[in-house]
């Protein structure tokens, strides 16, 4: 490592910092400096690596952050992986982009470099998708393996809903990765190896030959208190060791959570919040004030005998469109992993368009953890999600549907008029798809560098200013790659 070369420090291991750590460190004329709170990937065990396992990981992994998500009527638990590869070693393992018009919408709000055109080409590069490997809109020779749950892999109650949802009218759709063929009901493209096993970003980026890697210093069980800055501009970090870490250039990747947290406990965040804490203030900006994710509720059902299969909880989902056309929501089962006896499971129905927004701020203390709100459904949401009961409430009567023995945990009439509110009242659901809390435009610029300061960015699902139609683990790849690649180019 020559003395000349130009020090970055990532803070956050997980989805987005994994891959950064590993582009960056191409470069070597770059040291690269990883810091993660939580252990290394040689920690993984059958919790992670086996993906049916996931909402048993869920509710008592060690390696996870719990943290409340406050509605009106309770709070939901958010869960996000402390180790290396993040929550992309907790997850679900959906792997999807969202919609062109999506990232159209970032780059129309004057977010230059953003639009679908401009971000297609790093979706496509990020994977190795065994299924598609000649289509256009696929890569064939990037780090992330990618394919779809086989029928044999699948849980009964994810079969039954296939098949129930293509005898009662839903199209199929061969790869829900491709806006032409929805709305319709497919199967998720998941990141796992050839034996069915989770492959998060830190094991297909940060491989044996990158750690090798001289200019790459990977810390796990590191966490940072808080950025040091100096006359504008972020000149390192401070462990809660006490011990400091200077750097040319600090990125933030800690999440849509943790991200924001820590600016605003580095001064970095809206004064009218932060001068209750005493904070000295660097910059004010509306750090956590924007928060997307995508809400719904859950309809509980069960069904006799075990569960089966081997595939992770996102399998199957309708990807559906309330007036017919213009995809707006997921409806798929959850089920947990094996279980002796009869087999409980949620139907899961997400409104994957939405302006809501919460907040991410500090707790009782500058120390605590941060309070979370859910952004509000917007108004016409239940009016929305009605067509998915629908579907749901067809699909109950349907033969696979029959043949499983399914039946609802609680008695319900789907098509009851305040159907979809009650159920959202009772049983409220987050995706897990938490964004925008550092977003470009307003906190960020469109190379994501924090407004107001010399030396920082942020590269995680908090640059998103609006949230996506689809699931959020491939966009903050997406993110990570564009940056490193910025980065490496303002670097030389």
């Amino acid at each position: 490592m020559g003395q000349e070369s130009k020090h970055i420090v990532i803070v956050g291991g997980g989805t987005s910092g994994a891959v950064l750590a590993a582009r960056l460190s191409k470069d070597p004329a770059l040291a690269v400096t990883l810091l993660e709170a939580g252990p290394d990937h040689d920690t993984y065990d059958g919790l992670i690596l086996e993906p049916s396992r996931a909402p048993e990981f869920w509710m008592g992994g060690a390696q996870v952050a719990q943290t409340p998500m406050l509605t009106a009527t309770g709070a939901i638990p958010m869960f996000q992986g402390r180790v290396l590869g993040g929550t992309s070693a907790t997850n679900g393992l959906a792997t999807l982009r969202g919609l062109p018009e999506d990232y159209n919408q970032w780059a129309d709000a004057g977010l230059d470099g953003w639009g679908w055109d401009d971000v297609a080409d790093t979706f496509i590069a990020a994977e190795r998708d065994v299924d598609f490997p000649s289509s256009p809109i696929h890569g064939s020779d990037g780090p992330l393996p990618v394919r779809r749950w086989r029928r044999e892999e699948m849980s009964r109650a994810q079969l039954a809903y296939y098949d129930g949802m293509v005898e009662t009218g839903s199209s199929t759709v061969s790869d829900v990765n491709d806006p032409s063929q929805l709305p319709g009901i497919g199967v998720f493209p998941v990141t796992i190896d050839d034996t069915g096993k989770r492959v998060s970003t830190s094991l297909a980026y940060l491989t044996p030959e990158v750690r090798a890697r001289e200019n790459l210093h990977i810390r796990t069980a590191t966490e940072v208190s808080k950025l040091a800055i100096d006359g504008g501009r972020v000149v390192g970090v401070t462990l809660t060791t006490g011990e400091d870490i200077h750097a040319d250039e600090i990125v933030v990747s800690a999440g849509a959570i943790w991200t924001p947290w820590l600016l605003m406990r580095s001064g970095i965040g809206p004064a009218h919040h932060l001068t209750n804490y005493g904070i000295a203030m660097h910059a004010d900006l509306p750090v956590g004030e924007t928060m997307s994710d995508h809400l719904g509720p859950g309809i509980p059902y069960r069904h006799e005998g075990p569960r089966g299969g081997s595939a992770g909880p996102a399998q199957v989902v309708l990807v559906g469109a309330s007036n017919g056309t213009d995809v707006d929501y997921h409806a798929f089962p959850i089920a947990p992993g094996q279980t002796d006896g009869p087999t409980e499971f949620m139907m899961a129905v997400f409104l994957m368009r939405s302006s809501g927004r919460g907040r991410v701020q500090l707790g009782d203390s500058a120390d605590a953890d941060p309070v979370v709100t859910a952004p509000p459904l917007p108004d016409d949401g239940f009016d929305r999600l009605r067509h998915a009961f629908d579907r749901i409430a067809a699909w109950e009567q349907s033969a696979p549907a029959k043949a499983l023995g399914c039946e609802p945990i609680e008695p319900h009439d789907l098509t009851a008029p305040d159907a979809v509110a009650d159920a959202y009242e009772r049983f409220p659901f987050s995706y897990a798809h938490m964004v925008g809390t550092c977003p470009m435009g307003t906190v960020l610029d469109a190379d994501c560098r924090v407004l107001g300061l010399q030396g920082l960015r942020v590269a995680d699902a908090s640059v998103m200013p609006t949230i996506p139609s689809g699931n959020t683990y491939l966009g903050c790849v997406m993110v990570a790659e564009r940056m490193a690649r910025k980065i490496m180019a303002d670097a030389s």
